[in-house]
C-alpha cells in the first residue's frame, strides 16, 4: 500500500511563519489557487482510492475541496473527502500562534534547522512539551499513537494508493525518523507530494520520496 501525502495549501500562519499546530486559519489567496492548480495534476499519480483523507482542521478541508475542483475541471472523478483528527498536526500546546523562530531560540537557542543537526524530531517535539509553561503540547509519543492510529485505520480500509492531505510538520518528522537522508529541506512546500510505502497494516513507514510535484514523478 502506497499513500501520496500532500502537504495543505498556504495558510495566513504559513505566510506569517507562525507555529500551527492544532490552531486553525484559512488558506490564503494564493494557498486556495495553487491547491485548485494541484488538483489538476492528481490524474497523473494514476489510479488511486476514491477516498482522500485528511485532518479535521478547516486548512485541510479547504485544501481537499480546491483539489476536488481542480480535479473535477481536468476530467477526473471527485474524490470523497474522510476527515480524521486522528490526523491533526503536532499540539504545540502554549506555542501555537508564537512566531517559529522565537519557539526555536527557546527549545535549542538555535534555528529549527540548526536544532535538527542536534536532536531528532521527536527529541524536538518532547523539549517543546517539557518547556511548555501550561503543560498541554503533545509529546512525541503522544503524538505519534494518535497518528498512527489512524494511518492505520486507513490501511485496514483501503486496498489502492491512497491520498492523504497533512501537514508540515509531520512530513518532517516522519522522513527525519525514518530516512532523514532525503530530508533535503527540513520544511517540505505547500502542496509539495511525499510517497510512502507501507507492506502491511501497521504503521511502520518507508519514505519512497519527499517534498516533491506530481509531474515529477508519473
Amino acid at each position: 500500500m502506497d499513500i501520496y501525502f500532500i502537504r495543505s495549501g498556504e495558510t495566513f500562519f504559513n505566510y506569517l511563519d507562525k507555529m500551527q499546530g492544532w490552531s486553525d486559519t484559512p488558506l490564503t489567496d494564493d494557498g486556495r489557487k495553487d491547491s485548485y492548480q494541484m488538483g489538476r495534476t492528481l490524474v497523473n499519480l494514476g489510479e488511486t482510492s476514491e477516498n482522500i483523507y485528511c485532518s479535521d482542521m478547516n486548512r485541510s478541508v479547504q485544501t481537499v475541496t480546491e483539489l476536488n475542483s481542480g480535479l473535477k475541471a481536468a476530467g477526473g472523478k471527485v474524490l470523497n473527502m474522510i476527515t480524521m483528527p486522528e490526523l491533526r498536526a503536532q499540539f504545540y500546546g502554549s506555542f501555537e500562534g508564537q512566531s517559529k523562530k522565537e519557539v526555536y531560540k527557546k527549545i535549542a537557542g538555535k534555528t529549527v534547522e540548526e536544532t535538527l543537526d542536534e536532536m531528532n524530531a521527536n527529541q524536538m517535539q518532547d523539549k517543546l512539551a517539557k518547556i511548555d509553561p501550561k503543560h498541554l503540547a503533545e509529546n512525541s509519543k503522544e503524538f505519534w499513537d494518535r497518528f498512527g492510529k489512524g494511518i492505520e485505520k486507513i490501511l485496514s480500509v483501503e486496498t489502492k494508493p491512497v491520498i492523504v492531505v497533512t501537514h508540515s510538520a509531520i512530513l518532517t518528522a516522519m522522513v527525519n525518523m525514518n530516512a532523514p537522508f532525503l530530508l533535503n529541506q527540513v520544511e517540505s512546500d505547500n502542496l509539495s507530494l511525499t510517497k510512502v510505502h507501507f507492506d502491511g497494516k501497521k504503521f511502520a513507514p518507508k519514505i519512497v520520496y519527499y517534498n516533491e510535484k506530481v509531474e515529477q514523478n508519473l
